[in-house]
């Protein structure tokens, strides 16, 4: 059975108006509210004391071929914390399109599990050796054709936010990605950073603002969360 163009665009200007409800949803609606989620707003102003410890990770492996994310709200009673997991890569047209999901292919895929109270508690040692609270390069742009880490949420009371970028030394030396990667079932295969001259395409797209092409679009790591979008229509 086929479908007229004006019937997919119908579709699509439906999904505009509908609210956010995470990462694994269909694209039209994930990408008008990918800026909210990825500067964890809802987190920063539900943090407070008292409050459980909620982290959100997530991974930019060039925006086209591949976003993952790793959402992770402590348990009580010492049980550890909750976590979802979603990624997506690059959208399959070779799946079937499940109807009425017309987006199927680019939904990726979502797992939900829990990390025991060691992992758990690994996890935050590796943040603190990261230093996720206690150091920021504030101004740091993050392009959408390049491969970074974005972790913001609520530990003990206080919200955090920061970046790490490839190829800076920071980003090769962190812990907690090893950690997430230990724990993903989503069974779609990691985006591994690689150097710009070892990329699929024409280099010259990552040069700076000049060379971009109209479908990037960068944020920016401010004082105290994630500001800033460029290009992204």
């Amino acid at each position: 059975m086929k479908y007229r163009p004006i019937a997919l665009i119908a579709a699509a200007l439906t999904l505009v108006g509908c609210e956010y409800a995470g990462p694994a949803g269909e694209p039209v609606s994930r990408n008008l509210t990918w800026f909210d989620y990825v500067g964890a707003e809802g987190l920063k102003e539900a943090c407070g004391p008292g409050g459980s410890s909620r982290l959100r990770f997530v991974y930019n492996g060039i925006y086209d071929k591949q976003i993952r994310s790793y959402d992770l709200h402590e348990l009580p009673r010492g049980r550890g914390a909750a976590m979802s997991a979603w990624a997506r890569g690059v959208g399959d047209l070779t799946w079937a399109i499940r109807l009425p999901n017309l987006f199927s292919p680019w939904q990726g895929n979502r797992v939900e599990s829990v990390v025991g109270l060691k992992e758990w508690t690994d996890l935050k040692t590796a943040l603190a050796a990261d230093r996720f609270s206690s150091f920021k390069p504030v101004g740091l742009r993050l392009p959408s054709n390049e491969f970074y880490w974005v972790v913001a949420g609520c530990l003990d009371g206080r919200f955090h936010a920061n970046a790490w970028m490839y190829s800076s030394k920071r980003f090769k030396s962190l812990n907690f990605p090893g950690i997430l990667r230990a724990h993903d079932r989503t069974g779609i295969e990691f985006e591994n950073a690689v150097p710009v001259n070892q990329r699929d395409e024409d280099p010259t797209r990552h040069g700076g603002d000049r060379n971009w092409g109209s479908n990037i679009f960068q944020i920016q790591l401010g004082a105290n969360g994630i500001v800033g979008a460029k290009g992204l229509f």
